[in-house]
């Protein structure tokens, strides 16, 4: 196996998005609009509460390709769902409070989304997550758009500060969290590179993948090792897929990955067999390529091989650089024999 643990950590850097002044202007746009929201919202709405949810709140966030930063909040109003038997009449009285100048607000199925446009183009999003709660102090989710019929306006039970918590406490030991985090980067930024559309995989899906199916893997010497890491992630999961009947789609393989909380769904449900397929042959791909890079003697060779997997942030060494590291290499095993 190659010596590339380096070329995988500044690549890790290179996509992590870590960076306080960007952290700074999310957190700058979400206190405007929790601001704008307690200021604009009628005396009718009942108070609520709000809290960080998504990547932002689960250190998984990568930074987009397009340079649309985005963070989740959850909005927690404080009442039950008869308050507001069709969902979307909240969401609707939400987008109306946040909808000022420099900003596009739309109401999509699973939040309102606030976008902060720059030269045209967006810039920034906020994504809200709006819920209701119940006396025993479930939570409900808003969901429906505003023309969705009504068996589509549903309030839907969830438990969002849960899945963050087992997101973030999946592993005791710090150094296999961290790895744990970075290999789920990894796969987003993949995931970034190889798709376009709506065809690809929801990025909480392949966070919640590596819930329950990511192992860390480490040297003889304790050092980390992502890319055994990551191989043997990509083949557990391609392991994963089993056939199913669908009255619409016939016969076809699908990727199962449930939410380990309510409302305990499949979150590539929604998947057609088309989608589901070229996810599959994606992975692959991926898989063979990390076989490929595993097999390869040279760093510099390997990493040709993962550049066309996970972009041009995923940087190929010089052949000096790979001189040097294969002498770091040699010395380590020594010293830990």
């Amino acid at each position: 196996m190659p010596a590339v643990q380096r070329q995988f950590e500044d690549f890790h850097s290179a996509i992590c998005f870590d960076e306080e002044d960007e952290k700074a202007t999310l957190r700058e746009k979400r206190d405007t609009i929790v601001k704008a929201l307690r200021a604009n919202l009628g005396n009718d709405v009942p108070p609520f509460s709000n809290f960080n949810q998504g990547s932002y709140s689960m250190h998984t966030g990568v930074v987009p390709l397009d340079g649309n930063f985005d963070i989740d909040v959850g909005l927690i109003f404080d009442c039950d769902q008869n308050k507001y038997p069709d969902p979307v009449a909240l969401k609707k009285k939400v987008r109306d409070a946040a909808n000022t100048n420099f900003r596009t607000v739309v109401i999509r199925r699973p939040c309102v989304t606030v976008n902060y446009i720059s030269g045209g183009k967006i810039a920034y999003h906020v994504d809200l997550a709006i819920y209701s709660r119940d006396a025993d102090g479930k939570l409900y989710l808003a969901k429906g758009k505003e023309n969705s019929a009504d068996e589509h306006r549903i309030w839907e039970i969830s438990d969002p500060k849960e899945l963050t918590k087992l997101v973030c406490g999946a592993f005791e030991d710090s150094e296999q969290l961290a790895q744990y985090r970075r290999c789920i980067r990894y796969l987003k930024r993949w995931r970034q590179w190889q798709f376009s559309g709506s065809g690809a995989p929801l990025s909480i899906a392949l966070t919640v993948a590596a819930l329950h199916w990511f192992k860390p893997s480490f040297g003889t010497s304790g050092k980390p090792v992502d890319l055994q890491a990551m191989l043997n992630w990509v083949e557990t999961m391609l392991g994963q897929f089993t056939y199913e009947l669908r009255q619409d789609e016939g016969l076809h393989q699908r990727l199962k990955v449930m939410l380990p909380v309510a409302p305990y769904t499949d979150v590539m449900a929604k998947r057609t067999a088309a989608q589901m397929k070229n996810f599959q042959q994606r992975l692959e791909s991926l898989r063979d390529a990390l076989r490929d890079a595993y097999n390869e003697e040279l760093p510099e060779d390997a990493c040709k091989i993962l550049k066309k997997q996970f972009g041009d942030d995923f940087k190929v060494p010089e052949k000096s650089e790979t001189a040097k590291a294969v002498s770091a290499a040699v010395i380590s095993t020594g010293n830990s024999a």
